[in-house]
């Protein structure tokens, strides 16, 4: 490991770790986590999206290590966050196999079967603004979006139509299984 990811790690060691799934990536004490030369609340979002769906999956690891697992992973030092052609290898290493989908219609039909999914799109403009990463489960009539944005604290529950059909889809990574853990 990196001279970067080693002080990283020993800095968020001193930072208050979440319990329980993370909504809002720039509220609370993860939000000043460092990632790369960035914070959790400004590239944070796959790492979040990570340790969300393992908790989701009753697969709980710990965030400082998962945050430190993802470090390799960064783009253009953390200031782009992860790359997300990388998240399927991120679950898999913690248990979970995933496959990836670029179709919107094959994400709606995983999730309207009862899978997660972990949801990657463009802010705005394709190719010319920032991504994020959430994690979408099917609830009872309504969409469940996991970290929905910065300054969204809680489960954003949403019309399938109104948030799949408005998004920019990059990928998404349907949890097939649990695989074995290496």
């Amino acid at each position: 490991m990196s001279l970067l990811p080693k002080q990283n790690y020993r800095f968020n060691r001193e930072i208050p770790l979440p319990e329980g799934l993370i909504n809002g990536q720039a509220l609370g004490a993860v939000s000043g986590m460092k990632f790369g030369l960035s914070n959790m609340s400004r590239s944070g979002c796959e790492v979040i999206a990570v340790y969300n769906a393992l908790l989701l999956h009753h697969r709980p690891a710990a965030f400082l290590e998962i945050a430190r697992y993802m470090e390799r992973f960064r783009v253009l030092l953390g200031f782009w966050g992860t790359n997300f052609l990388s998240l399927g290898h991120c679950l898999k290493h913690y248990g979970l196999k995933t496959k990836r989908v670029r179709s919107p219609q094959k994400v709606e039909d995983a999730l309207l079967s009862g899978r997660t999914v972990v949801y990657v799109y463009w802010v705005k403009k394709r190719f010319r603004s920032s991504v994020h990463t959430v994690v979408l489960q099917k609830g009872r009539d309504v969409l469940c979006v996991y970290n929905a944005y910065n300054q969204c604290g809680h489960v954003l529950h949403a019309k399938f139509e109104d948030y799949l059909r408005h998004r920019k889809m990059i990928f998404g990574y349907i949890i097939e299984q649990e695989s074995e853990k290496d």
